[in-house]
């Protein structure tokens, strides 16, 4: 089914990099709120792929940066591509155990 353009895989995404990042950002206390568009994005990370984040650090990050600034917390560039850049390779490693156990 197509929603706004974009073919989506029906049930929810397998844990991917945005999952990963979110249990790193709440390692950290942060946590989504009621009104941030974090875990749609965690989502959207989920569904892209861990090649597609690598491809977008960037963006990922200027999506941390902004959050940050809504909340009031201090950013740091460096800290947050970090941030995605452990997010990914956990990812990577979660997946790569998911297929030694099948």
């Amino acid at each position: 089914m197509a929603v706004c353009g974009v073919d989506r895989p029906k049930g929810p995404p397998p844990p991917g990099a945005g999952t990963q990042l979110k249990k790193l950002l709440a390692r950290l206390g942060i946590k989504p709120s009621p009104t941030c568009r974090c875990a749609s994005k965690a989502q959207m990370m989920d569904y892209k792929g861990v090649d597609w984040c690598e491809e977008n650090i960037d963006t990922i990050t200027e999506w941390l940066r902004e959050e940050a600034t809504k909340r009031g917390l201090p950013f740091v560039n460096t800290a947050g591509r970090m941030l995605v850049r452990r997010a990914i390779s956990n990812a990577r490693k979660e997946a790569g155990r998911a297929k030694n156990t099948t």
